[in-house]
């Protein structure tokens, strides 16, 4: 099967991808963003301190009777900026925006995994796709609540639920962390 190819931008970035982009970071819990991660030029117009753009990279292929999908969470340094690298808080507030990316990254794995297809080839990836492109719907609805709950970092007891929240929510999902899939094709 062809891999597919499509971006949708909001507050974060998130498509089907070709093969990793040069730069890009993978997501990985032991590894938390930093600052110096944060390499494009700031948007000196936006009220924004800081923006994290993150992709889910989706890619497909088969193999025989093998569908092999992969469901990355990437961070993108030049498409992240800041306005200040003193501020711890809002790094964390930052940190978390990918945190809830791989949140959504973890939760489709695991609706992929668990669904039953009764279909193959085109129509199989087109139950995928649609299921992809429920969980970036829910992805971009969930950022956007953060950042308002949040008031983007300043509220500090809701940025700490959400933290709570977001990691409680990993933790449990722990065993969707590999971004490798396949799928026994009819």
């Amino acid at each position: 099967m062809k891999q597919l190819a499509a971006i949708l931008l909001v507050f974060i970035v998130t498509g089907f991808s070709l093969p990793k982009e040069k730069g890009l970071i993978e997501y990985n819990e032991q590894r938390e963003l930093t600052w110096n991660d944060y390499k494009a030029r700031p948007n000196k117009a936006s009220s924004f301190k800081a923006l994290t753009a993150s992709r889910i990279s989706f890619s497909a292929n088969s193999e025989g009777k093998l569908l092999k999908l992969n469901l990355q969470n990437y961070f993108e340094p030049h498409a992240s900026w800041t306005k200040t690298d003193k501020n711890k808080e809002l790094l964390e507030h930052e940190r978390l925006h990918f945190h809830i990316s791989e949140l959504f990254a973890r939760k489709l794995r695991r609706q992929i995994l668990q669904t039953k297809f009764k279909s193959s080839g085109q129509r199989l990836m087109n139950e995928v796709s649609k299921m992809y492109e429920e969980h970036m719907h829910e992805l971009t609805q969930c950022q956007r609540r953060y950042d308002r709950e949040t008031d983007h970092s300043i509220q500090v007891d809701k940025q700490e639920e959400w933290d709570f929240k977001i990691k409680s929510e990993l933790l449990t999902l722990k065993q969707f962390t590999n971004p490798s899939i396949e799928i026994e094709l009819k």
